[in-house]
């Protein structure tokens, strides 16, 4: 499948790797501002390179578009690929606002060429244990569950834009809208959100918010500290008669630690996240919706839109400190 890809920054850069390793998948172009960077990333690779994606578009005509740009600038190299006639692998959070997810999904339906996003903890192997755990309801309801996305303050971005409110969302359209987005996918709309929220001051940016169902919890925190942490991610499940614990990609079922095969694990991340099985996983996954021409379930734009927007209301809701 002839790919190109937008954006070869952070996670550009770990969806570029991925797309060596995958069957099929040929990246026959790519396009970044950062021309320097784009040479340095593709040393030795017969790749064509670009820094005009328009361009790129009208010159290589490819079937698969993978956009990793920078949150605010989502939507019109997403639009742009679709028009073209390229199917569209857009990185999460799906943009930033909800305004423009409307967008997206218009010309999706429009150009009639496929969209998905790229909610990669959906495809991550523990977390995908957890949710059959919680659908098949293997030790009752659930009754609360604990979720936690711990970081140091990004200061690595291009031009600082993940530490401007305007282009990134800050830690919870970045880091938080992960486990806002597992939440709804498996469990719907809350029906009430509590919690607090602290702006960016002093380099320190957070939010803990609590998020009430008809008959169990669930709070969330998530963090962009002022301090050298590792990054630390992590769900407690806590069931009617039993509970499961991820930490980091591990999992103890009602303490018993369970081995999950990693067979499919292709490559490194190379920056500080955790183990990349669910980026393979989420590229060949809409290879196949492509190849058999089905809509991508496991993640369809519709629901990546409702999780932006459900940060947009948690945001309103939360307390101010």
């Amino acid at each position: 499948m002839k790919v190109a890809m937008i954006g070869v920054g952070g996670m550009g850069g770990v969806h570029y790797g991925e797309y060596k390793n995958i069957k099929d998948a040929e990246v026959v172009a790519v396009c970044d501002v950062r021309l320097d960077m784009l040479k340095e990333k593709t040393e030795g690779d017969n790749v064509r390179l670009y820094t005009d994606y328009r361009e790129m578009l009208e010159k290589e005509k490819p079937e698969l578009v993978d956009v990793c740009t920078p949150t605010y600038l989502h939507a019109e190299p997403v639009i742009a690929a679709l028009e073209s006639g390229a199917h569209v692998l857009c990185e999460k959070p799906m943009a930033i606002s909800s305004e423009d997810t409307k967008r997206m999904i218009e010309a999706s339906e429009k150009s009639g060429k496929l969209l998905m996003i790229a909610q990669v903890v959906r495809f991550m192997q523990a977390y995908a244990y957890l949710r059959d755990v919680i659908k098949s309801e293997k030790y009752g309801k659930l009754v609360h569950m604990d979720m936690k996305r711990i970081s140091g303050i990004p200061r690595w971005s291009w031009e600082d834009w993940m530490r401007d409110e305007k282009r990134s969302g800050l830690v919870m359209l970045d880091l938080m809208i992960h486990d806002i987005d597992y939440m709804q996918s498996i469990l719907g709309n809350p029906k009430d959100i509590s919690g607090i929220y602290r702006p960016l001051t002093e380099n320190n940016n957070y939010a803990q918010a609590n998020y009430i169902y008809d008959d169990f919890t669930v709070s969330i925190i998530a963090t962009f500290y002022n301090a050298s942490v590792k990054f630390d991610m992590g769900v407690t499940a806590v069931f009617e008669n039993g509970y499961v614990v991820l930490d980091n990609g591990k999992v103890c079922d009602n303490g018993e630690e369970i081995n999950l095969d990693v067979s499919g694990v292709v490559g490194e991340t190379g920056i500080n996240l955790s183990n990349v099985d669910g980026y393979a996983c989420e590229i060949m996954y809409f290879m196949d919706c492509i190849k058999n021409g089905k809509k991508p379930l496991m993640s369809l734009p519709e629901s990546s839109a409702q999780s932006v927007r459900l940060v947009e209301e948690t945001k309103k809701k939360l307390t101010i400190v």
